[in-house]
């Protein structure tokens, strides 16, 4: 039972791996510098390895029909997404990813586009990916596979304390840098709106602007840079503004530095 749980870890975090280089290089690409396209620190997106696991025990050895892969796989992993989704908003009260642009999308958690390559690569998996995958892990003696999970499953679950930590330490500069934009809005446009976003650049040359918000801002500068690059379409549900100012201030200062 050990290592079936074993093996059953290993095929998740080589999807998680794989799920990772994708997404980085697509991102990277498209930002034309490297991304580290993940929740966690490490090279690992786990939406992809539970979405793989998905497919790997509901259509593995079941059928062998493209089309029924393709459409059953594109559901599994949709569900998935979208279930990762509504997580991250729930605990963590941001939105990490967004597809209200797109066309045919679901509450912006899932999309049509995402939809079509999440069925291509259940194909790609279920056909080619995971039987070369599952043979080469069969190949390792029992102990190397244990000795391996117990090693990869350690720092994992440290990436995964030091991102929830960051995350949580996150939420709480967000509101009381939040907090200070508030003040300075309701001070100088009380009845001025509009001008809100003019104001908040200028938000920087207020008296709220005090060493206080600038020991916050500057607070995990490395992962926050991170999560920005990361996620450029990331909306904290509750701190929106204070996330956005400083993710501004982050990345322009880097930029320039």
């Amino acid at each position: 039972m050990l290592i079936i749980l074993s093996k059953y870890f290993l095929w998740l975090i080589t999807y998680s791996f794989l799920g990772w280089v994708y997404e980085s290089a697509v991102c990277s690409i498209g930002e034309r510098s490297l991304v580290n396209r993940g929740f966690l620190n490490g090279p690992v997106c786990p939406v992809y390895g539970f979405g793989a696991l998905a497919s790997i025990f509901v259509l593995n050895q079941r059928t062998d029909n493209i089309i029924i892969l393709f459409f059953a796989g594109m559901l599994l992993t949709c569900m998935v997404e979208y279930i990762t989704a509504l997580l991250l908003e729930k605990l963590f009260h941001a939105k990490w990813w967004d597809y209200s642009s797109n066309r045919f999308n679901f509450r912006g958690r899932v999309c049509l586009l995402g939809a079509v390559v999440f069925g291509i690569l259940s194909v790609l998996l279920i056909k080619y990916i995971h039987p070369f995958v599952d043979s080469h892990i069969n190949q390792l003696p029992d102990w190397a596979i244990i000795v391996s999970t117990i090693f990869i499953f350690l720092a994992f679950m440290l990436d995964l304390y030091i991102t929830v930590r960051h995350l949580l330490l996150l939420n709480g500069r967000l509101e009381e840098i939040q907090s200070a934009f508030n003040r300075f809005v309701e001070q100088y446009a009380k009845r001025a709106d509009g001008l809100k976003n003019a104001l908040l650049d200028k938000f920087e040359e207020s008296e709220f602007y005090n060493e206080r918000i600038k020991k916050l801002i500057n607070l995990s500068r490395f992962q926050d840079i991170r999560l920005a690059r990361a996620f450029p379409k990331l909306k904290s549900l509750r701190y929106n503004d204070a996330w956005q100012r400083l993710k501004n201030i982050l990345l322009n200062t880097n930029k320039n530095s």
